[in-house]
């Protein structure tokens, strides 16, 4: 008797445990029901919470760099000197976010050497002008308006100025000495450029209409050539043939004093010293006995050192910063002709920009 009431009663304690689920299930259907019936209809469509763009932290965001071509061959010397990030200036201001380059070929008749211009990823090239003389040397001024020349029309070499939008040149100099090489300063109202002075080459200075022209170097410096003013427009480089062997110098414009930024006895060729638009850092060339093929240096103002950014097979000249400091066209040799390169201010990821059989020199940027 006692079993059968305990099975009885754990049967009823079952029924009523269903029975009380059941209930609550249907009371929580309710509640939903009229609390969904109470909404405004406007609020009843999902609502998906999408994040500010100004809240966006571009670190989550992966960049994907474009394909780049590395050297031909031989990889740059990594230096502790170089600036990872350069520091870009104002100037010049002409070329835009389409960077252009000026440059002397001589690709229309393998002859005459004229001037280009084409777009800074070596697209878009455009003869300036057309002459049966040798045009050469152009380099920009920072304003992007014009391109200081060379040019034998008038029987010697003489400076000019071109520009760029009348496409009228002007000539700057005359007489019977060569005059080459112009380079502008950062203001537009000097130029700097090299004069062959009684069997010698000295650098001279002079206003950009061409007054004013004198020398500032002299014989006892051997050959010397200028390579342009550093951002303040007070000091220039140059290099120089003192003590039989090549140099690089600084001069400052203000005491006209020089000095010689590497101090040594190896005979060795040092040459084309630019500035960068930081003004702390030049570029230049060099080889030596061991190393005899040319390549490109930096030489670190601040530091006082120097360091060599590229080592391959190929000789190279005539380098030069980018407006933002940020890369450096030279000239090399490639497939016995001399072609423009550009390369990152580290000297890596160099390509070819001409890639022409016929050469392709003093390239200049805007």
């Amino acid at each position: 008797m006692k079993i059968q009431l305990k099975s009885l009663f754990l049967e009823d304690d079952g029924a009523i445990l269903k029975g009380l689920t059941l209930f609550s299930f249907i009371v929580l259907l309710l509640v939903c029901f009229f609390t969904y019936r109470s909404l405004d209809p406007s609020s009843r469509q999902m609502v998906i919470s999408r994040p500010n763009p100004s809240q966006v932290s571009l670190s989550r965001i992966k960049f994907v760099a474009e394909p780049r071509a590395l050297y031909l061959s031989g990889e740059p010397a990594f230096s502790p000197f170089l600036s990872i990030t350069p520091i870009p200036m104002p100037t010049p201001t002409g070329g835009g976010i389409l960077r252009k380059i000026a440059f002397t070929s001589n690709r229309a008749d393998g002859r005459h050497y004229q001037i280009y211009m084409m777009d800074a990823n070596g697209k878009k090239v455009e003869r300036l002008m057309e002459s049966e003389s040798f045009d050469r040397d152009p380099h920009f001024s920072y304003d992007g308006q014009s391109i200081a020349f060379t040019s034998n029309r008038s029987g010697t070499y003489q400076i000019y100025v071109l520009d760029l939008g009348t496409q009228a040149a002007r000539q700057l100099t005359t007489g019977t000495q060569d005059k080459t090489n112009p380079f502008w300063s950062p203001d537009g109202s000097r130029l700097l450029y090299t004069v062959h002075v009684k069997g010698s080459f000295e650098v001279g200075i002079m206003n950009a209409d061409g007054s004013q022209a004198r020398q500032i170097t002299n014989e006892s410096f051997g050959d010397s050539h200028g390579y342009g003013f550093a951002p303040d427009g007070r000091r220039i480089s140059f290099e120089s043939t003192m003590n039989n062997r090549n140099e690089v110098f600084i001069m400052d414009l203000e005491s006209m004093r020089s000095r010689a930024l590497i101090e040594t006895d190896e005979l060795s060729y040092r040459g084309d010293p630019v500035f960068s638009p930081t003004g702390n850092k030049i570029v230049f060339c060099s080889s030596t006995l061991d190393r005899r093929t040319r390549q490109l240096y930096i030489y670190d103002l601040d530091w006082k050192k120097y360091y060599r950014i590229t080592d391959d097979a190929l000789d190279k000249d005539d380098p030069i910063f980018s407006p933002d400091g940020t890369r450096i066209a030279y000239v090399a040799r490639w497939q016995n002709a001399w072609n423009i390169f550009v390369a990152d201010a580290d000297g890596k990821y160099a390509r070819n920009l001409t890639r022409s059989h016929y050469d392709n020199v003093v390239p200049s940027w805007r």
